[in-house]
C-alpha cells in the first residue's frame, strides 16, 4: 500500500450547543485598550464556517492506492490546510504509510522553516492521518498500536466560556464537581491593562470558586499569556492561599527568563507547552525545571508522533504532561500510551470539545468524570454521513 496524496474535505451538520458562551478569557492583545474592551475571540480567522445552527468542519484526510483512507479533524486554519495539501503531500506520496517515524523525520525536514508555527502545526495534522490510517490498515485503534491498554481516562473539565462573575462561577463549579470530574480549570478574565480592579476580580472568582468545591478539590488556573511578571507575582501571592495545582500560560511562550523569574520568586506551580513545538523546545524548559506539569499539544507540537516522544522526556524529568485539549483525539491515545504518573487526565473544554466531535460516529462526552477510548481501528474519529448534510472536497493533491 502506498500513499497517493492529502485533501481536505468539509462536512457540515447542524449543531445545538447545550451551553452558551458566557465569557472569553485574557489575552496577549488585551495589553491594548481597544483589544480588551472587544468580548469577542480575538484570534487567527478559522476555516470552520458557522451559519445559525450549521456548522461546517474540515478534514484532513491521507489517501492511499487501496482505498483506505486516514482521517483527521476538525483541523483549524487556512493556512495550515494549505502547507498540508501543496507542501507536505508531495514528500509523502508514494511511501508506505506504516513507516510513522520516516514519514515524520521527512515531514520536519521538507522546509527550512517547518519546525515550529503553522508549518508544524500541519506536520501535526497530517502525522495524525497517518496514525488513523495505519489504525484502520491494521484493525486497532491507535492506542493500541502504541502499546497502551488505559481504556477510560480520567478528565479535568476546562471552563471557559462561563461567566467569572464570582456567584455565577461558584454556581457553575459545583455543577462541575457534581458530574464527577475530579479536577477544573478556570481562565481569569482580567490582566495587567485592567489594573487592580481586574486582579481583584479575579481574585474574587478564584476564591468564590475554591468555597464551592471545597479545600480537597484540584483547581487549576489559565491566564492565556495576558500578564506580565509584576502583574503576576503580585496576583500569585494572594492566589497561593487557593492552592491551585498549577497557573496556567502567565507570560508568552518566548519569556523563559521571566517564567524563571516567577518560578524562584513565587510559590504557585506553574505549567505551560502548548505553544512550544517539538521535545527540543519542550526540553530546553524542562532542563530548567521551570513548570511543574508540561502541556503539548498533539495538533501544533508535531502530532501524536512528537507528543509521545515529550512524554517520555517529561516522565525523565519526572514532569507530568497533561496535553492542552484543542482537540480531543489524539491526546486521548497519548495519554492511554503512558504511565498514568505522567499522564494523569485528559483536558476536557465542556464549551468547545462537544461542538469539534458532533459529527463523529461515537459520542465523547464526559461520563462520570471520565472518557472513554474508541474501539475502533484509528483514532476513532470517523464521520456519521446520518448527520452530515452537504459534504465538499476543499483542496486536494493526489500523486
Amino acid at each position: 500500500m502506498k500513499i497517493t496524496g492529502i485533501k481536505i474535505m468539509m462536512y457540515t451538520g447542524e449543531y445545538h450547543p447545550a451551553h452558551s458562551n458566557e465569557s472569553r478569557q485574557v489575552g496577549q492583545l488585551d495589553f491594548y485598550d481597544d483589544f480588551r474592551l472587544d468580548e469577542k475571540r480575538i484570534g487567527m480567522r478559522s476555516m470552520i464556517e458557522r451559519k445559525g445552527n450549521l456548522i461546517s468542519q474540515p478534514f484532513i484526510v491521507v489517501t492511499t492506492d487501496e482505498g483506505v483512507e486516514g482521517i483527521h479533524g476538525p483541523v483549524d486554519y487556512r493556512a495550515q490546510n494549505l502547507v498540508a495539501v501543496d507542501g507536505l503531500a508531495p514528500f509523502i506520496a508514494g511511501r508506505d504509510p506504516l513507516e510513522n517515524r520516516l514519514l515524520w523525520d521527512v515531514m520536519s525536514r521538507f522546509e527550512r522553516h517547518s519546525r515550529a508555527g503553522v508549518m508544524m502545526m500541519a506536520i501535526s495534522a497530517v502525522d495524525n492521518a497517518l496514525w488513523d490510517l495505519k489504525g484502520k490498515i491494521l484493525g486497532q485503534p491507535v492506542y493500541k498500536l502504541l502499546g497502551g491498554g488505559r481504556d477510560r481516562l480520567n478528565i479535568y473539565m476546562s471552563m471557559l466560556g462561563f461567566s467569572v462573575e464570582p456567584a455565577k462561577a461558584a454556581e457553575r463549579a459545583l455543577w462541575a464537581k457534581g458530574t464527577g470530574v475530579k479536577a477544573q480549570k478556570w481562565f481569569f478574565r482580567y490582566g495587567p491593562g485592567d489594573g487592580m480592579e481586574g486582579m481583584r476580580k479575579n481574585l474574587n472568582m478564584a476564591f468564590a470558586v475554591r468555597e464551592a468545591v471545597g479545600d480537597d478539590y484540584e483547581l487549576m488556573f489559565d491566564c492565556w499569556l495576558g500578564w506580565d511578571i509584576a502583574y503576576a507575582k503580585r496576583a500569585l501571592l494572594e492566589l497561593k492561599d487557593v492552592r491551585p495545582m498549577w497557573v496556567e500560560e502567565i507570560l508568552r511562550p518566548h519569556m523563559e527568563d521571566g517564567y524563571d523569574i516567577l518560578k524562584q520568586e513565587t510559590d504557585v506551580p506553574l505549567s505551560a507547552g502548548e505553544h512550544l513545538y517539538t521535545r527540543m523546545e519542550v526540553n530546553h524548559y524542562l532542563k530548567k525545571g521551570i513548570f511543574d506539569v508540561m502541556q503539548s499539544d498533539p495538533e501544533w507540537c508535531g502530532g501524536i508522533t512528537e507528543t509521545l516522544r515529550i512524554a517520555d522526556l517529561c516522565e525523565v524529568y519526572g514532569t507530568r504532561m497533561i496535553p492542552h485539549g484543542h482537540r480531543l483525539l489524539p491526546a486521548m491515545h497519548v495519554i492511554a500510551a503512558s504511565s498514568p504518573q505522567t499522564c494523569p487526565y485528559v483536558e476536557y473544554l465542556i464549551q468547545h470539545l462537544p461542538g469539534a466531535n458532533f459529527l463523529f460516529k461515537q459520542n465523547y462526552l464526559p461520563d462520570g468524570g471520565c472518557v472513554n477510548m474508541p474501539k475502533t481501528p484509528g483514532l476513532g474519529g470517523d464521520i456519521d454521513f446520518d448527520r452530515v448534510v452537504e459534504s465538499r472536497e476543499v483542496r486536494s493533491i493526489e500523486l
